[in-house]
């Protein structure tokens, strides 16, 4: 018999119930258990209701990988509240979209970031952790100490959303994926169940605080485990991390293993402790799983997932043998089909799209029926990722449906770029490819038609995409040519342009 979804209030205040001492979070010399910390989100939650906040209302997070990053995720459910993730790395422009979509109740800032929102801050709460925060504002640890330790009269229920998960669609535009408890919990049991996780392990998540921020904390929580956060990203450092709290269970991107590779060879790390590397975000290479695997003992296990999907969908298990270049198979509680053109499944063996269903599929996406309607028709998920399986069930990705980039797992859509550029004033045709890089697994690279009579030098390129995009988003190899490839119909050949990727 299935387990009944649960919210994550819910699962924090059971492991709070059963195991109070046991450490949920560890961070440097903090160390916060599972009492500390429900009555902490308690706290947090209360001086909220205090402010005037509702069940519903949207809050933005801009915070790193510490442990108020946790905090406030959980202290904002508590009272029924919406959270949504905001990267300090994307633009300017991107931050004003998101924000004039969510209209949030309040912001949720670390001092370091307070430049990048500052000017869209009117209208809201801003609540600043560290630092000083000027009139008008509010400090995160007062509300801390502020608020009740009881829990909030706020009836919160598994189909209620957790947070707005925010992700671009085929057009590059953001758009915030509704995600539930539920949602959240049938990916977790999945993560569980594909991994093999254990209430003992101890959990090191190296993925960015503002993608898919659930999974820092989730798997853990729900098994009684512990959570290590390091906001450093130094191989060394995190090395050190995972030998002073015997980390078993780490999450990272290719390039992070790939780091901590090289710098094993100038210094040999003691990762004995470690059971499960789980790699997702972006392609693994054969190579690396290989010398990861000679150098300590244990697979790097690929996975696939999405913000659709509310996390990996499609993983490598450490019970089951591992084939090359394969993601895996179907994680419990999703269902793949691999569609052609007309909708159709294919043969297994044959290529064709994958579609996903399944309780952790998010219902839509915020303020956004169009792309409800295009990407998740009938409770499935279009994934626009190409791929095919095997007879025994394993995937095999071949590449994406729209073109999309994926660099250093952000996904970049050529055409946001292509559009950054053909705004320029001396541009009149620019397309945008991917580059194979070793440590970003692609880049973006440009062709650029100049309008006759015009000069323009790479460096102003450079400049002027950093001011409008995504620093991952910008180019990084340019050229110039005459004319670009094109079709009968006067499209862009991309097919044509393969041989300069």
């Amino acid at each position: 018999m299935e387990s009944l979804p649960v919210t994550l209030n819910e699962i924090l205040k059971r492991q709070a119930d059963t195991s109070p001492q046991k450490l949920a979070i560890i961070y440097k010399e903090r160390k916060i258990s599972y009492r500390e910390l429900d009555e902490i989100t308690n706290r947090l939650a209360n001086s909220l209701v205090g402010l005037g906040i509702r069940k519903g209302d949207r809050v933005g997070i801009m915070l790193p990988r510490i442990p108020e990053l946790v905090i406030a995720y959980l202290g904002l459910s508590k009272c029924g509240a919406i959270s949504f993730p905001l990267s300090n790395e994307i633009s300017s422009a991107e931050i004003e979209n998101i924000l004039s979509e969510t209209q949030p109740f309040a912001l949720i800032v670390h001092s370091t970031f307070l430049r990048l929102v500052r000017n869209f801050a009117a209208g809201n709460y801003l609540i600043v952790l560290g630092g000083k925060a000027k009139k008008g504002n509010y400090y995160f640890e007062e509300l801390l100490k502020e608020g009740k330790s009881q829990a909030p009269l706020v009836s919160v229920s598994p189909e209620d959303t957790f947070y707005l998960n925010y992700t671009s669609g085929i057009t590059g535009s953001p758009k915030g994926a509704i995600t539930t408890h539920s949602n959240i919990f049938y990916n977790t049991l999945a993560s569980v169940d594909a991994l093999g996780l254990r209430e003992d392990d101890i959990h090191l998540c190296m993925f960015a605080s503002y993608s898919h921020p659930h999974e820092i904390f989730a798997r853990a929580f729900y098994l009684g485990g512990i959570i290590v956060l390091a906001d450093s990203i130094y191989p060394k450092s995190l090395a050190r991390e995972i030998l002073r709290n015997r980390v078993t269970v780490m999450m990272a991107l290719p390039p992070f293993y790939e780091m901590l590779l090289e710098a094993a060879e100038i210094r040999p790390f003691d990762l004995s402790s470690l059971r499960i590397a789980e790699s997702g975000g972006m392609h693994t290479q054969e190579d690396l799983k290989q010398r990861f695997r000679r150098k300590f003992g244990i697979p790097i296990l690929a996975v696939w997932g999405s913000t659709e999907t509310t996390g990996i969908a499609i993983a490598n298990s450490p019970n089951n043998k591992q084939k090359e270049n394969s993601v895996g198979k179907v994680c419990k509680h999703y269902r793949v089909k691999v569609l052609d053109e007309d909708r159709k499944e294919v043969p297994t063996g044959k290529v064709g799209e994958l579609v996903f269903e399944g309780p952790a599929i998010v219902s839509g996406y915020y303020q956004k029926p169009e792309e409800v309607k295009q990407l998740l028709p009938d409770g499935c998920y279009f994934s626009g990722d190409i791929g095919r399986r095997d007879e025994e069930g394993y995937f095999f990705l071949r590449g994406r449906k729209s073109g999309m980039l994926k660099v250093g797992g952000w996904k970049v859509y050529p055409l946001e770029v292509e559009v950054v550029l053909n705004s320029h004033p001396h541009i009149q045709e620019a397309v945008v490819v991917g580059l194979k890089d070793r440590k970003r697994g692609e880049v973006p690279k440009t062709l650029i038609v100049l309008k006759p009579g015009r000069n323009l030098t790479i460096r102003a390129i450079i400049d002027y995409c950093r001011k409008r995009l995504a620093r991952y988003k910008v180019p990084k190899a340019i050229e110039f040519a005459d004319a670009l490839p094109k079709l009968a119909s006067g499209k862009i050949d991309r097919k044509a342009l393969d041989d300069v990727s």
